[in-house]
């Protein structure tokens, strides 16, 4: 129904939303965190308010052994690998590079879906990519070119993540259906955290005690972006192709930007005005849903 469709899709984009203030609450937690201990302690303290939500909701599932395998596979996915490259490619590359490998992560998942699914690409969605991905570069092209430590070493590290993100929106085809959202999101939030741990072991432990700025940007990290914006992502899901749901990653930038404006006062520019709105055409026409046409 196209009106699911709709509704699926607006749970996707809120989740972005959500996901939009995520890098701005990880670097006020850097000050007492190492990004690993951030991830470690972000996904285990989500874990227990899953727990809570399904103890309160009194939901008592537990999947089956090769159900369980499979929501494994997805947290050490979409959870510790993906967040994992995530931290330590952006730390080593310029905001602009980060911004345009990070844009380019719907095209290789569009690639994934031709081959996986043995379609050829619907031109409309390929449009749309491409008209997002140009739109990002606009956006890139604000931001600063400095700042980058190793930007091959970088580049690939995060191109890594995108393919695990990529990776994780087809290894959810597995299990939807048949668990619920939440028994999917709780288990595979439990395994991502615990895949955390060898990461911590090789950054080590923390040597200050966490700061009420820390804290707070805990709370919105564990609670906005993890327990909500992964339920409403992973719901979002049952009805979107991976290549459109990948898609709307780029509106992560379109939303820091304008909260940036909203929140810090800081001024759009008239070139991140037009970036932002060809983002937002191209991401109308990659969501469209076409007849596919197979090889």
């Amino acid at each position: 129904m196209k009106n699911s469709r709709t509704i699926h899709i607006l749970a996707a984009a809120i989740a972005c939303l959500l996901w939009s203030g995520s890098l701005i609450a990880s670097k006020l937690s850097y000050d007492t965190l190492g990004p690993m201990s951030l991830g470690l302690i972000r996904f285990t303290l989500a874990t227990i308010a899953f727990f809570v939500v399904r103890l309160a909701v009194g939901e008592h599932e537990i999947p089956q052994p090769k159900g369980m395998a499979q929501i494994a596979l997805t947290g050490i996915l979409g959870t510790t690998l993906y967040f994992a490259a995530e931290n330590y490619g952006v730390s080593m590359l310029p905001a602009s590079t980060s911004s345009l490998i990070v844009g380019s992560f719907p095209a290789m998942t569009l690639v994934l879906e031709c081959l996986i699914d043995k379609t050829r690409p619907q031109p409309l969605k390929t449009i749309g990519i491409v008209l997002a991905f140009v739109g990002v570069a606009l956006l890139a092209l604000t931001e600063s070119g400095e700042g980058g430590s190793n930007v091959l070493a970088g580049s690939l590290i995060l191109m890594f993540g995108g393919l695990c993100w990529s990776l994780y929106n087809f290894a959810m085809r597995l299990v939807m259906g048949t668990y619920s959202t939440l028994t999917i999101t709780t288990w595979q939030t439990l395994f991502g955290a615990l895949g955390f741990i060898p990461f911590v072991a090789y950054e080590g432990l923390p040597d200050h005690l966490p700061t009420p700025t820390t804290w707070a940007s805990l709370a919105y990290l564990v609670i906005g972006c993890t327990v909500v914006g992964f339920m409403l992502y992973n719901w979002g899901l049952e009805d979107l192709e991976p290549s459109t749901a990948t898609s709307l990653s780029n509106l992560i930038p379109v939303f820091g930007l304008a909260l940036s404006a909203l929140i810090l006062g800081e001024h759009i520019s008239p070139m991140q005005l037009i970036g932002g709105a060809i983002v937002v055409a191209g991401i109308v026409l990659s969501t469209q849903r076409g007849d596919d046409a197979h090889a």
